[in-house]
């Protein structure tokens, strides 16, 4: 694979990364974690890339996206300590941003208590992708059918960026701003992703529907949260994001509103699970068509979330 020529800097603190990228900020600075994305995106591309529209995408007046521009200066994080693994912080549970995806994968505290997320890290790329990519890279990418991106947003994540400027908190489900693009202001690093520590009574889930079982992007995803009340027979409230249907992850908010308070009865299920059709803006592509993403969101919801309810413990499902 040929690359273009760009310096790489090894900062050994967060603080040194800080400084390092508000120096090159104006002269084309990237971050390498794994290195899974940022080594494809960065190769000379021989053909322009001819994107349909989709509602939401920044409108510049043209449908071809010009291909990114090679960094002069690339600064490499691998070498930072303290934003690797998996801990639990008092209600928190706080996942550094350089975790490797196989590390989530093989983490009971992932398993235990954010289901959703550690079904995604399972279907995301292939072994190979999954020792090298990071959670930090993944969700930096905003790749709207991101397999750690969508379930951290259904999972209320939050991340944890620092800069010169100082340390700062975003939620995840206001982090995108299009394909490919956040509010990270210039100079801005990941260091950590958080989410609160749910008690028994939350379950959730994660699934994707592609053309392959590995190395592949989702035709659509869907990760569903869902907490009851303590008698388990209430819903008190609920998360659904849907990936690849719009510009960014989309929080199924009509279904989301429609659930709260409900029985979680096998018809309140099937009913949000149509509803959330009503939030998702999919587009038709090579992957797959609009009508047949609608019909796969409604799907997927309806099983992400029998999924997330049975995943919640001491939980024995009713049909009506």
């Amino acid at each position: 694979m040929y690359l273009p020529e760009f310096e790489v800097i090894e900062p050994k603190t967060i603080e040194e990364a800080c400084i390092e990228l508000d120096r090159y900020k104006k002269h084309g600075v990237c971050i390498l974690a794994g290195g899974t994305d940022l080594l494809v995106d960065i190769r000379p591309k021989i053909i322009r890339q001819h994107l349909p529209r989709c509602p939401g995408c920044p409108t510049d007046g043209s449908i071809v996206r010009e291909p990114k521009k090679a960094p002069q200066y690339v600064i490499s994080i691998t070498r930072i300590t303290g934003i690797q693994g998996i801990e639990i912080e008092g209600s928190w549970i706080k996942i550094g941003a350089m975790t490797r995806i196989r590390e989530l994968c093989e983490s009971e505290i992932i398993r235990t208590h954010l289901s959703a997320l550690y079904d995604g890290a399972y279907q995301l790329g292939s072994p190979l992708v999954r020792n090298r990519g990071t959670i930090g890279g993944n969700i930096a990418n905003a790749r709207p059918a991101a397999d750690t991106f969508v379930p951290s947003i259904a999972l209320n994540g939050t991340l944890i960026t620092a800069s010169i400027n100082g340390r700062r908190e975003i939620l995840l489900d206001s982090f995108a701003r299009g394909p490919g693009l956040t509010i990270l202001e210039p100079g801005e690093l990941i260091t950590h992703i958080k989410f609160p520590l749910y008690p028994g009574n939350t379950g959730s889930d994660y699934f994707k529907l592609a053309n392959r079982k590995a190395l592949e992007i989702a035709i659509a995803g869907v990760a569903s949260m869902v907490t009851l009340n303590k008698e388990l027979n209430r819903i008190e409230s609920t998360r659904i994001c849907m990936g690849a249907v719009g510009p960014t992850p989309v929080l199924a908010k009509t279904a989301m509103d429609f659930l709260a308070g409900k029985s979680p009865v096998d018809d309140v299920i099937h009913e949000a699970s149509r509803l959330a059709v009503k939030d998702a803006h999919p587009i038709s592509d090579h992957r797959g068509g609009k009508q047949y993403r609608q019909i796969e969101v409604e799907v997927l919801t309806r099983r992400t979330l029998f999924k997330a309810l049975e995943n919640i413990k001491d939980y024995k499902h009713r049909k009506n």
